[in-house]
């Protein structure tokens, strides 16, 4: 407006004034912003706290519920067992394998299979001719012997008599020395040849001998009282003296007492001791057990299977126990045997094999040395006590301090 009136667009030299916010308008664009700027931060970060409160509130509702494991006590050998057991072989506590020392065909056989025989019983008889018309030679040889040693024995008294008398002539007069010489020399030639006939005679005598023993093997006889158990021989065959010709012609075993030998693991080695108890078993005779003792062992490992052969000695009056028969065998350890757990109570991880452990209502971890493994069970070495409670099954929910409630678990059944 003009003070001569009001100013008109198509007035000369009309300058409108520019257009500026005032500072309130200013003051409540920036509060503007800065509350879309706060909710935008706010809807994006609601998300993740929540989930770190749900988290939070979690670890608490568990930490304050005590979680229910099932514990069992480490043993010193599997459960209901009174010791380990292994498998072991049934043998005759005494074994011979009979060969003939002489050829021959067999004239005849006195026994057969599963026949009880005693010390000394002729078994089978072998025809050799040769070495009995060998052992007559050599008898008349020993004949020829004794005749030619009495021979020299006569013609050294008599040369010794020559001796004498040429002695007694020569001091007289009546003979030289020359000769006196000469019949010294003759019986000391007759003494020589003595000397040679008795070791003829010794020698046809000794060979004499040698083929009465060998025509005395021509009979087999038992070496002690057993049972036939095994024959590969028949009347009329021909055999041939010694091991290295064939298989024996029979097998005498004796069984009233038995052998049970057993490999025995190098974790349960040291506590295997002579004079032990144990106790074997078979599948053959349900509920019957027959009660042994350990006789000796090998005292070093196999160094291929690191095991400890052992034999145990177990009375079998009634010959209920074969030769050859597959037997479990239980031995009664001594206190150095190892702890045993059940297998599933390992965790094995990047800090080793370790066993959840209940130790005033809460967990603790132990790092264990593992010393065998029997399937079900396994063989701890270190890390562990009998008095501890083992978790059986534990989880990964399970932390270090966790407080829990343990159940003992039942009792595992006896093992056969």
């Amino acid at each position: 407006m003009t003070p001569d009136g009001p100013a008109h667009a198509g007035d000369e030299g009309f300058d409108p004034a520019p257009h500026r916010p005032t500072p309130r308008a200013l003051a409540a664009t920036a509060l503007a912003a800065a509350l879309a700027v706060g909710v935008a931060t706010a809807l994006g970060a609601f998300p993740r706290l929540r989930a770190r409160v749900t988290t939070r509130d979690d670890h608490a509702r568990l930490a304050a519920i005590e979680a229910r494991v099932v514990v069992a006590r480490p043993v010193r050998a599997p459960a209901g067992s009174g010791g380990v057991t292994l498998p072991g072989s049934v043998l005759a506590v005494q074994e011979a394998q009979i060969y003939p020392r002489t050829s021959g065909y067999l004239r005849s056989l006195a026994v057969d299979l599963g026949d009880a025989v005693t010390a000394g019983q002729a078994l089978a008889v072998i025809d050799n001719p040769e070495v009995d018309q060998e052992l007559r030679q050599v008898q008349a040889a020993v004949g020829q012997a004794r005749a030619a040693l009495q021979q020299a024995r006569t013609q050294l008294t008599l040369a010794r008599a020559e001796a004498t008398r040429y002695g007694a002539l020569v001091t007289r007069g009546y003979a030289s020395e020359q000769e006196t010489t000469g019949r010294r020399a003759q019986a000391e030639v007759a003494e020589a040849n003595v000397a040679a006939a008795q070791a003829a005679l010794a020698s046809n005598e000794a060979n004499a001998r040698r083929l009465q023993e060998l025509k005395g093997y021509a009979t087999l006889r038992a070496p002690f009282d057993g049972v036939i158990t095994a024959r590969s021989v028949e009347v009329g065959q021909l055999v041939t003296a010694g091991s290295a010709a064939g298989q024996a012609l029979l097998r005498v075993s004796k069984t009233d007492v038995v052998r049970v030998m057993v490999n025995v693991p190098q974790m349960y080695a040291p506590g295997v001791r002579a004079g032990a108890s144990a106790t074997v078993r078979l599948r053959e005779y349900p509920g019957r057990s027959f009660a042994g003792t350990v006789t000796r062992t090998a005292g070093a490992l196999d160094a291929a299977t690191r095991t400890l052969l052992t034999e145990v000695r177990v009375p079998n009056a009634d010959r209920a126990l074969l030769a050859g028969m597959y037997a479990q065998l239980t031995l009664a350890l001594a206190p150095t045997a190892p702890l045993y757990v059940p297998a599933t109570a390992l965790v094995a991880g990047a800090e080793g094999t370790r066993v959840a452990v209940v130790e005033g209502g809460v967990i603790r971890w132990r790092v264990v040395q593992i010393d065998g493994d029997l399937g079900d069970r396994v063989a701890v070495a270190t890390g562990l006590g009998e008095g501890d409670r083992v978790v059986v099954t534990p989880s990964d929910r399970l932390v270090e301090g966790m407080r829990v409630r343990a159940e003992m678990a039942a009792p595992a059944p006896a093992r056969r």
